[in-house]
């Protein structure tokens, strides 16, 4: 192939390179109005009463609206609803009625000429608010008696689900040796540069609402809005310009995005919305907070003998979106990829009053891989063996898959092994121990850690309008023989479309500046799913295959007669097609669509439909949705994986820690492109190390959140992110065309453990076991001297 597996910059860096880009707060249809949203200042209270007349009066003012006014439009639809996992349900608004449950919810919305008068506008709202005890620790809210987030709800469980494989008791008990501990991850939020925005206009003599989203699914977003507001999809148009990441945190439906499409028809005119910076830390939608208790049995050679895992996860307030999800995925993904026969999974999925839980970059699988590898390091530890050396016992094997784990899920292929070796060879461990003592000797701790990392993708649920396992790709070719590729999914930035673009080209036979993508347009584009799972090309790039290719044998099948020979023996590149083993007996490309367009009754076209045009859809194997039929449920066909390696230096002085250099092989199955992966990893990555080290909403007793700035949530810069070493082991997945698995999530997951590993390296004396994110320069300190 000329173009799959080379790599190409991403087709769109030219124009947001050169400021040309358009992100939704650029479009500015004439007569705008803005609207600002009030927010909840308590965690939990009723709402007594609401006067909005002196914010009516402001000049400016267009209009002002509560929960009352809004409430006809019934309840948002849940996007993954927990009662189909055995979970609670919710009915929940728009804005709300009668009482709200975190800081940050929006309560009553401003609708202005302009974003400034809006802004103005909100203190002159005046409500009456009566506090209700709230609850904000996921442990208090399990014990009885504890306020409750739900009035309705007994307790304040969203969800219960158990896992279970052979007998974790019998395990346990033939232990040689059992540990137990508890491993917590912070909560923290994502962080794309561009916050969410949305604009929409109504024509009302056609009905027809244009909604502009910063949104990673347009399709499911247009179907949603079209369900809320009692339409049809036809009279809905969603555009997705240029999106500035999306990492999961953008997909439908928000209360805002309903207050948008809803105030654009009630007042006929373009109605915005742009999120500021501290809107989306206070409540786009916070992830990870879960506390993930275990007991591990071992062996002495290593081998985990019987695992028993309790996860409680904190999703803050139940809402419609599908964030808490993540926490079932934490569940269903253990004892990640590692074979243990006798193991228990228990999740309890739990409500407080904080900001609710969005979707973020590895959903859920980064504490699955953060808790394994945490217990076998310390599994290494209590055995005195050699930390990779407990991973190659425990792994999977390459002859073993498909392999079936605890939770019925089906992990397609792989070498983890080989992975892991590949990184020890990369660092060159003895010249590492070798620098180690040096910088020993002169005062300097540094230390090395590795991990695992297993990140399945591509997620299919049952009945759900957002996460489903196929997606379609339309390709025109013109009679010039331009090729025109319009897909159902999208990018955030990824550079997917490049992808896409390089298996049509290659597939075709067309050079890559022929090509031009289309995408995040529900009035062009075919139905698909979006971004999501890192799903684009194994799903999107597999549709686009098998229309090239349908594309390919009409073009062929005229070339063969132009040039008197048969379609088998031909071949195409670059634009031509020229027989095989004699390059010199050749038609091109648009010489051949010319015939099928401009001389469909000619000799070579005779037989063969007029245009150049297809559609296909591609649905992924290995899903199981039907456990009554199918013997077992399984929502994620592809299971990309990391072996990593982090090397870091300590000033054990202050605490602070400053990763030197890091190391990963990584497996997506077939690479499409390497520089577009390596740019994904690199964001995984740099997200990885921010939480490891930096990031953390933090909030007081009274549920406040004192994170709300930049200054006061921590990122790393790139003066905190190290160059980083990359390798790719491809391990084709036989379950795509390609071989393809997905890139997406990978990355975010390695540093966890990696850095908490490497840490403890440093000061092998003090026998360290860090088992709580975010490591930060006060948690090392005190590590580090309360340690004998």
């Amino acid at each position: 192939m000329k173009y799959v597996g080379k790599s190409i910059p991403m087709m769109t860096n030219r124009k947001l390179a050169a400021g040309a880009g358009t992100f939704t707060a650029d479009v500015m249809p004439p007569g705008i109005a803005y609207i600002a949203v009030l927010r909840s200042p308590y965690a939990h209270a009723r709402i007594v009463s609401v006067d909005t007349s002196a914010a009516e009066k402001l000049d400016g003012v267009v209009a002002v609206v509560t929960g009352q006014d809004v409430a006809h439009l019934g309840p948002i639809p849940a996007t993954v609803d927990p009662p189909a996992y055995g979970g609670r349900a919710r009915t929940n608004w728009a804005l709300p009625v009668d009482r709200a449950s975190f800081v940050g919810e929006p309560v009553a919305v401003v609708v202005a000429e302009s974003r400034y008068v809006a802004e103005q506008a909100l203190p002159l709202v005046e409500i009456e608010w009566e506090e209700i005890p709230a609850v904000l620790d996921p442990i208090a809210a399990l014990e009885p008696g504890s306020p409750r987030v739900e009035p309705d709800w007994p307790d304040n469980l969203l969800l219960e689900r158990t896992f279970t494989s052979g007998d974790v008791d019998r395990g346990l008990a033939a232990a040689d040796g059992v540990l137990s501990g508890r491993v917590k991850a912070q909560r923290y939020v994502p962080s794309p540069i561009e916050p969410r925005a949305f604009v929409a206009t109504w024509e009302p003599v056609d009905g027809f609402l244009t909604f502009w989203a910063s949104t990673q699914m347009p399709h499911s977003l247009r179907a949603l809005l079209a369900k809320q507001l009692g339409m049809a999809e036809t009279q809905i148009r969603v555009i997705q310009p240029h999106v500035g990441g999306g990492f999961g945190l953008k997909g439908p439906l928000s209360p805002e995005e309903v207050l948008v499409a809803h105030l654009a028809i009630k007042l006929n005119r373009a109605i915005g919305w742009i999120e500021s910076r501290s809107e989306h830390l206070l409540a786009a939608g916070h992830c990870r907070e879960t506390i993930l208790e275990f007991e591990a049995g071992y062996k002495n050679d290593g081998a985990i003998s019987g695992l028993r895992v309790r996860v409680v996860a904190d999703v803050g307030a139940p809402r419609a979106t599908y964030g808490w999800a993540q926490s079932f995925v934490t569940a269903y993904s253990t004892p990640t990829g590692y074979k243990v026969p006798d193991c228990r999974v228990d999740l309890r999925t739990v409500v407080t009053n904080k900001c609710p839980w969005q979707g973020y970059r590895a959903f859920g699988k980064e504490a699955a891989s953060y808790l394994m590898e945490r217990v076998l390091d310390r599994i290494a530890d209590a055995t005195g063996l050699d930390r990779a050396a407990v991973r190659m016992r425990n792994f999977v094997q390459p002859d073993e898959f498909p392999y079936s784990q605890v939770s019925g899920a089906i992990l397609d292929s792989g070498d983890y092994g080989a992975a892991l070796r590949r990184v020890l060879e990369m660092v060159d461990v003895p010249k590492f121990r070798e620098e180690q003592k040096r910088a020993r000797a002169e005062g300097r701790r540094l230390g090395m850690g590795i991990s695992f990392a297993l990140t399945p993708e591509g997620c299919a649920l049952p009945n759900s309008a957002l996460l489903q396992g196929y997606d379609g790709t339309g390709i025109r070719i013109t009679p010039s023989g331009h090729v025109t590729v319009l897909t159902g999914v999208t990018s955030p930035g990824s550079g997917n479309e490049t992808g896409i673009a390089q298996i049509v080209a290659d597939t075709i036979g067309v050079r890559m500046e022929d090509i031009r993508v289309v995408q995040g347009d529900t009035d062009k584009c075919p139905y698909g799913l979006g971004n999501y799972s890192s799903r684009s090309l194994m799903m999107g790039g597999s549709a686009a295959l098998l229309a090239a290719k349908d594309l390919r044998e009409k073009l062929l099948n005229v070339a063969a007669v132009a040039l008197e020979v048969l379609p088998e023996e031909l071949d195409s590149e670059d634009g031509t097609i020229f027989v095989k083993g004699a390059p010199v007996r050749k038609i091109s490309l648009s010489e051949v669509a010319h015939m099928i367009y401009q001389n469909a009754h000619g000799k070579e076209a005779i037989g063969v439909e007029p245009g150049l045009e297809a559609v296909r859809y591609y649905k992924v194997d290995n899903v199981y949705h039907q456990p009554e039929t199918q013997g077992r449920f399984s929502s994620y066909p592809t299971w990309p994986y990391e072996a990593c390696a982090a090397i870091v230096e300590v000033d054990e002085e202050t605490g602070v820690v400053k990763v030197v250099r890091y190391v990963a092989v990584h497996d997506c199955g077939v690479v499409v492109n390497p520089l577009l992966v390596d740019a994904n990893l690199h964001g995984g990555i740099a997200q990885g190390i921010g939480a490891a080290l930096y990031e953390d909403m933090v909030y007081d007793e009274n549920g406040q959140l004192l994170t709300t700035t930049l200054m006061d949530y921590t990122m790393p810069t790139a003066l905190e992110i190290p160059l980083m070493e990359l390798d790719h082991q491809e391990t084709p997945t036989p379950f795509t065309p390609l071989g393809t698995k997905g890139a997406g999530e990978s990355g975010i997951t390695g540093p966890l453990s990696a850095i908490a590993s490497a840490i403890e390296d440093a000061f092998p004396e003090k026998k360290l076991a860090l088992m709580e994110t975010p490591m930060t320069p006060s948690k090392i300190w005190r590590a580090l001297h309360q340690t004998a």
